[in-house]
């Protein structure tokens, strides 16, 4: 038993202070064992361990570093097998529009042909998305897979592009297969919030002990741990603002004069404004997100193309 392991099982009896569904924690964790990113990857794709020969994570973070609420370099950016491109999102804040945004962030991943490449030649792109809320009123599936389809005769367009879907609210549904690949593990590690049930998992997996062990490690680091704050207040904030507006909505519906309706209407036009000048802001900073990953893309065939004449 390692010393992070003898800690664990002395502070079983005590709440963790952040879980994994954390962003910050999730992509820190992620990002400094690779043997539970591997593991995590195998299990939402359905992969052995041998299948899988090189992890390559884009947009690793430094530990502790301030990050801007709106920015989404918390997702994991990885290159598989130097073959195929995974996106994977931690997100438990409820999103209305959830599907178009992961669907925006699907696209744009997806075009990546450098110049002079051939359309048969783009990467295939998921976008795997770990949520807490139903993306679907009417659904309440475990683990949804969707791809692009003809819906007359359920024929695949293309295997290059979709969106897979974890949904840490069902984890009853999950089916024999989600079983097999251990996704009704992952959830239930996600979610523990004691490290009795860290510990209880991590006895029977090999990936739910290198798990605990890292949360165990990079929550010593004092940095990490305000950032983990950071992104709990950011999240609580928005969830306390949204249902505000929620309320607010109701009760202007059941005030049914012409003076109360103006004002409702009023309100509501000052909220619609508020929420595209922050759309705008996102947008922007999608942008901006973007451009440097143009830039990276230049800088990376120039590193190569040196190599190539240096050779």
């Amino acid at each position: 038993m390692s010393t992070d392991e003898r800690v664990i099982f002395f502070l079983q009896s005590q709440s963790l202070e952040y879980t994994l569904t954390n962003d910050y924690l999730f992509h820190i964790v992620m990002q400094k064992n690779e043997k539970v990113l591997r593991g995590l990857i195998g299990s939402l794709l359905g992969l052995s361990q041998d299948e899988i020969v090189k992890v390559d994570l884009k947009n690793p973070i430094i530990p502790g570093q301030t990050i801007g609420d709106k920015e989404v370099i918390l997702d994991l950016m990885i290159i598989l097998n130097d073959a195929k491109f995974l996106n994977i999102e931690m997100q438990v804040g409820k999103r209305k529009d959830w599907a178009e945004r992961s669907l925006t962030y699907l696209c744009r991943n997806y075009d990546n042909l450098s110049k002079g490449d051939v359309y048969s030649d783009v990467m295939p792109c998921l976008h795997i998305g770990i949520i807490d809320f139903d993306l679907f009123e009417d659904m309440h599936e475990f683990y949804s897979i969707y791809r692009i389809k003809n819906i007359k005769n359920g024929r695949i367009y293309t295997n290059k592009f979709g969106i897979n879907v974890l949904n840490l609210r069902c984890i009853d549904n999950a089916t024999e297969a989600d079983k097999r690949n251990k996704l009704d593990v992952w959830a239930r590690l996600f979610k523990a919030r004691t490290w009795e049930e860290i510990k209880m998992i991590a006895e029977n997996y090999d990936f739910a002990r290198e798990a605990a062990n890292s949360i165990y490690a990079v929550s010593a680091d004092e940095a990490i741990r305000l950032q983990c704050e950071a992104r709990e207040r950011y999240e609580r904030d928005w969830a306390s603002s949204y249902e505000s507006g929620r309320r607010e909505g109701v009760s202007q519906e059941k005030v049914n004069t012409d003076r109360e309706k103006k004002r409702a209407d009023g309100e509501k036009k000052r909220a619609d404004e508020a929420e595209q000048r922050a759309d705008k802001a996102e947008r922007q900073l999608e942008e901006e997100r973007r451009k440097h990953e143009e830039e990276n893309k230049v800088l990376r065939r120039e590193i190569e193309r040196l190599k190539a004449a240096a050779n």
